[in-house]
């Protein structure tokens, strides 16, 4: 059980370290007001730092770099190792994004798939999160909800993170 645990959390913590969203122009591009409303997006290239947290207490684990693409259209790529992990133990994330209310806030969704140290398939994981764009349209912070699935879809672990972004110039 202290075992599987363990690997509950590093799943957790690996699915935190990757992050990569996705804005869909689907919606209409609400007019308020702002700095930079008619351009402002959150489509192009971004470094993260993704740092997965404690889900009661909200107290920092880890932090480590990752790359999120939001593309037009709606679909997004990510990638981020985790300290000490491998990049053979996940692949990239892709998933979809899209703008809700006003032109600050997007929500995403992405997943990955893992494996073991033997390249065996082990599950996926799920990241729902909600991406708010700063006002200069260069920086982003997001809030995410994780789900560790097993081979079959179940769900045997969950978890949070936060992420920060600067757009890739």
């Amino acid at each position: 059980m202290k075992k599987q645990m363990a690997f509950v959390t590093f799943a957790v913590i690996s699915a935190l370290t990757i992050t990569a969203p996705a804005v869909s122009s689907q919606g209409v591009q609400n007019q308020q007001s702002s700095p930079s409303s008619s351009t402002a997006t959150v489509r192009g290239v971004w470094r993260t730092v993704v740092t997965p947290r404690n889900c009661q207490t909200d107290e920092p684990i880890t932090s480590f770099p990752g790359l999120f693409t939001f593309n037009e259209g709606g679909t997004m790529a990510e990638y981020g190792i985790n300290p000490g992990s491998s990049p053979a133990l996940r692949s990239p994330g892709h998933g979809f994004w899209q703008r809700e209310h006003g032109w600050q806030a997007y929500s995403l969704v992405f997943t990955y798939y893992r494996y073991n140290a033997s390249g065996v398939f082990l599950g996926s994981q799920k990241i729902t999160a909600s991406l708010e764009l700063s006002a200069g349209s260069a920086e982003f912070a997001t809030r995410s909800a994780i789900e560790v699935l097993d081979v079959d879809g179940n769900v045997i672990g969950t978890g949070c993170a936060t992420a920060a972004g600067t757009r890739l110039e």
